[in-house]
């Protein structure tokens, strides 16, 4: 089992206290510290114009140095392929080439993108700023060769909504979502609060094509602030979320939720950052607004 890429604090369920250091190797050890948060140095760069603001990003399973990315909204219903560094990646000899086009589907709000482990990407149409949306869908698409594929059609369309919303827009605007991870076979959503700092964590346990799935809701805990980006590691055992102005890094617990795992945070000069999500067994990959790329690499677990 892979260790937490942290120590931690976890008194309040063991009684034993972890100090925790971060190893960031996107920062310029010459650069100042934000007094707020660390402050990073970007590792790279998202230049194509046909990427003017990537939202969620998620690393491929099936191709080396291949990192998902795609629009927010308002923009075409496409996704991109990059490399580490934020380098555009597509075929050769395609005249007019402007990404791979996820057909008759449409991006009223894309936020985030995730892969699971049948070679499927799950693309969140789940921006909902208002909390007035009833179109919430979440797209199942094979993955596509990078070096190929020009358009591809979507598996599978969820359309989904939130139980125990009844008004549309709400008194508490707090049915936006930015962030879907996968985990133990199963969708995971983390909302975006426009009213606190707390997340819902949900979980998507049907998947049906011809009417709404209702999601399941697992419990509201504190984020730290509006949660832009999740993702599970590879091996299942830890979960990291990207806030304006912090990394929380979690670790699973048997019979626990995730966000009531053990908890390791990181935080970051405030920043708009759009995406999260694991790199290899030492290494997270941030996005922002700017289009700019960074890395956060964490040690291991010692006491």
């Amino acid at each position: 089992m892979q260790k937490n890429p942290f120590f931690y604090f976890s008194g309040f369920r063991t009684g034993i206290l972890f100090t925790f250091f971060v190893c960031l190797t996107a920062c310029d050890s010459n650069s100042d510290s934000d007094p707020t948060g660390v402050k990073l140095s970007p590792y790279g760069q998202v230049t194509s114009d046909l990427i003017p603001e990537p939202s969620g990003i998620v690393k491929s399973r099936n191709f080396a140095d291949v990192f998902w990315i795609h629009n927010d909204k308002g923009n075409n219903a496409r996704i991109f392929a990059i490399t580490g560094k934020g380098e555009l990646i597509k075929p050769v000899g395609v005249p007019g080439y402007d990404g791979i086009q996820i057909k008759n589907s449409d991006n009223v709000d894309w936020e985030d993108i995730t892969s699971d482990d049948q070679g499927f990407l799950y693309i969140a149409d789940l921006g909902n700023k208002d909390s007035d949306r009833k179109d919430l869908a979440i797209y199942k698409v094979a993955e596509p060769d990078p070096l190929s594929a020009v358009s591809v059609k979507f598996e599978a369309k969820y359309p989904v909504y939130y139980p125990y919303q009844k008004e549309f827009p709400p008194a508490a605007g707090n049915y936006n979502c930015e962030s879907i991870f996968w985990s133990d076979g199963k969708l995971f959503v983390l909302t975006k609060h426009e009213s606190d700092g707390n997340t819902r964590l949900y979980r998507l346990d049907s998947l049906k094509t011809d009417k709404p799935n209702g999601l399941t809701y697992i419990g509201t805990y504190p984020a730290g602030g509006k949660v832009t980006g999740a993702d599970c590691s590879l091996d299942g055992t830890s979960l990291a979320l990207i806030t304006y102005g912090e990394i929380r890094v979690y670790k699973s617990v048997p019979g626990r939720n995730w966000l009531e795992g053990s908890l390791a945070k990181l935080s970051l000069s405030p920043m708009k950052y759009e995406g999260i999500c694991f790199a290899g067994q030492d290494t997270l990959v941030i996005t922002n607004e700017e289009r700019f790329i960074y890395r956060v690499a964490y040690s291991s677990l010692k006491p």
